[in-house]
């Protein structure tokens, strides 16, 4: 091993050179002290040398030391170039592997980009961490201003749960876009502990399509080979149910898709058809076009109409309304010959209810009348009573005032324990309750066989100007016995014009529909009578708070023998007698409103006119 490395021989031979400058300087300096001193005998003994040597010395010691730190250094350098040549290879080593990584990166957000389906990346706040090109394509949006966005904000109605696992796979409707997508959701991790999600769409909106278009053609394919056969079976039931049924009402169903005045380019309003929907002519205003009125097209026949071969152009439409027409033919017949036997029906229920009604009246007027007499005398009686009943209370207080003023003790005394002991004070007291609560009870009864004589109207068979409202009172009177233990009656009369009509008519009008709104409450409820005036019409309308009439029947109430009751609570005849007397009798109108659970008003109108 060197002693001296050849920087620091350059070292040595620096300072030896600058020592030999340096020596014959400091010799002579020496030398010249010494001849000062020359006088001195020592001095003449005392060379430069030994001082040269020691000089020497000490340099050398510090030759030595120079050059033991000198070699630590060029250790230590040693020692850091290797470091800094490990670091130079690992430097290298990682410069190639980001390389390889930033390739792998542009290859895959290359390959990403070629997707079809939207890949989003989304942290636990639902922000959005990365996407790949079919989401800016989507959204019309660069990188830079989708990045950051939350996934609900760039695609509407679309969310996903970051707290939860794997959702399940749905499909999602874009509105904006009418588009369909299957979205898929998968947890990731982000880095650092943090969750994200990563988010899937692929578009199945042609996918959809295609499949909606093969189910309905397969749907299709399988409807039309079911079709012949059902038409074939479904007449086949038809005919055995009018066999059965009796009824010539039942029609092959063919649901015709377009409109008569569409097809046959009607411009007159004035057609039965126009405006409407699909439609049979026959249906509408005749048979076979011969209708009522005037048509811009006119037939002899359906088969050489443009709207029945249009809506026949099926085989099976053809053969169903084929069976139709011929089933309409009898439907007409058949209902000809029910409308008169329901005419007979009606006609002959009408007259049995007028004759009981007439022989109600009768019943009513005498009993009444036999009635008035007892209740006459007893109400006289009863006045009779109550006066002498005042007359026996006067003398027994001037008895007492008579026995007082004799001043007889005795006698006072056994007069007031007479008194007490028989009770006289409260006789006397109570004696003229009882007569007063008695002909209250005349009063009523009288006023009931009034009520009962009017409601009967024997004498007033004719047409006459009436109170509605003594008519309504009086009819409340007579069937209270069916309203008080189940409604409140709440009157709220407006009317002020007296109307000209047929009293024992409308009596029984009101009293039917009182009964009907009693017997439609079951337990208790309220019933309101409302009468006002127009200009051409007095109207009543009667509400109850009852279980209401169902939708379906609305439109039945005012047939004959019709009726919701249990068998034997009800005839079916009261309202179509109702019916028959207002729009009949008096040319007027009865309305219905009811809904069901809630109640049922009836409003009746019957028009001014002359008597």
């Amino acid at each position: 091993m060197k002693f001296f490395d050849d920087k620091g021989l350059g070292q040595l031979f620096a300072t030896g050179a600058v020592l030999a400058c340096i020596f014959p300087a400091l010799n002579y300096a020496i030398s010249q002290v010494m001849t000062d001193y020359n006088r001195s005998y020592l001095a003449s003994f005392i060379s430069p040398m030994p001082l040269v040597l020691i000089f020497l010395g000490f340099f050398g010691f510090i030759l030595k030391r120079l050059d033991a730190k000198i070699t630590e250094q060029r250790s230590d350098k040693q020692e850091i170039e290797a470091q800094h040549n490990t670091l130079l290879v690992e430097q290298e080593k990682q410069r190639k592997l980001l390389a390889c990584i930033e390739k792998a990166k542009r290859q895959w957000e290359t390959s990403m980009d070629m997707v079809d389906d939207m890949v989003l990346l989304t942290d636990t706040e639902m922000r959005i961490q990365r996407c790949n090109k079919a989401v800016r394509v989507f959204s019309g949006l660069s990188f830079a201003e989708i990045l950051g966005q939350r996934l609900p904000d760039l695609i509407p109605g679309l969310a996903m749960d970051q707290g939860a696992t794997e959702g399940a796979p749905f499909n999602y409707y874009h509105t904006a876009s009418c588009r369909w997508f299957y979205v898929a959701s998968y947890r990731t991790s982000l880095g650092n502990g943090a969750d994200g999600l990563v988010t899937t769409l692929h578009d199945m909106t042609e996918i959809t399509r295609i499949t909606a278009e093969l189910e309905k053609k397969n749907q299709e394919i399988s409807d039309t080979s079911h079709e012949l056969q059902g038409a074939i079976d479904e007449i086949s039931t038809l005919i055995q149910r009018v066999v059965a049924e009796e009824d010539f009402g039942i029609y092959f169903k063919n649901d015709f898709s377009q409109s008569c005045y569409k097809i046959m380019n009607c411009d007159k309003k004035d057609c039965p058809c126009y405006g409407k929907g699909s439609g049979r002519c026959w249906q509408e205003a005749g048979t076979f076009c011969q209708v009522q009125g005037q048509l811009p097209q006119k037939s002899k026949s359906c088969s050489e109409c443009h709207y029945f071969k249009a809506m026949t152009a099926n085989p099976i439409n053809m053969i169903g309304e084929q069976f139709n027409n011929m089933m309409h033919i009898l439907e007409g017949k058949n209902k000809a010959l029910q409308a008169a036997y329901s005419e007979l029906k009606q006609t002959q229920s009408h007259l049995l209810q007028q004759e009981k009604m007439a022989s109600i009246g009768q019943l009513a007027a005498g009993v009444a009348h036999e009635i008035n007499n007892p209740v006459g005398f007893i109400s006289s009686n009863l006045s009779s009573l109550h006066k002498y009943s005042t007359r026996l209370g006067e003398y027994i207080a001037l008895d007492t005032e008579l026995v007082t003023q004799a001043g007889i003790k005795e006698l006072a005394d056994r007069q007031a324990d007479g008194k007490k002991k028989y009770k006289i004070d409260y006789i006397l007291s109570d004696i003229d309750a009882l007569i007063r609560e008695s002909l209250d009870g005349c009063d009523r009864v009288k006023k009931i066989v009034q009520d009962l004589k009017g409601f009967s109207r024997i004498d007033q068979a004719t047409r006459q100007n009436v109170d509605i409202h003594e008519c309504l009172d009086t009819t409340i009177n007579i069937v209270w016995n069916e309203l008080k233990y189940k409604a409140k009656i709440v009157k709220d009369y407006q009317a002020s014009i007296p109307v000209a009509c047929f009293p024992q008519q409308l009596n029984q009008v009101f009293m039917n529909l009182l009964v009907n709104a009693a017997h439609a409450i079951d337990k208790e409820g309220v019933i309101t009578i409302r009468t006002w005036q127009d200009e051409a019409f007095l109207s009543v309308a009667i509400t109850d708070t009852g279980s209401g009439i169902a939708p379906e029947n609305v439109g039945r109430i005012f047939e004959p023998f019709f009726t919701t009751k249990e068998v034997g609570k009800g005839t079916g005849l009261g309202l179509s007698i109702v019916y028959d007397i207002v729009t009949k009798n008096h040319h007027g109108e009865i309305l219905v409103d009811s809904t069901l659970g809630q109640g049922t008003t009836f409003t009746v109108k019957i028009p001014f006119g002359e008597v």
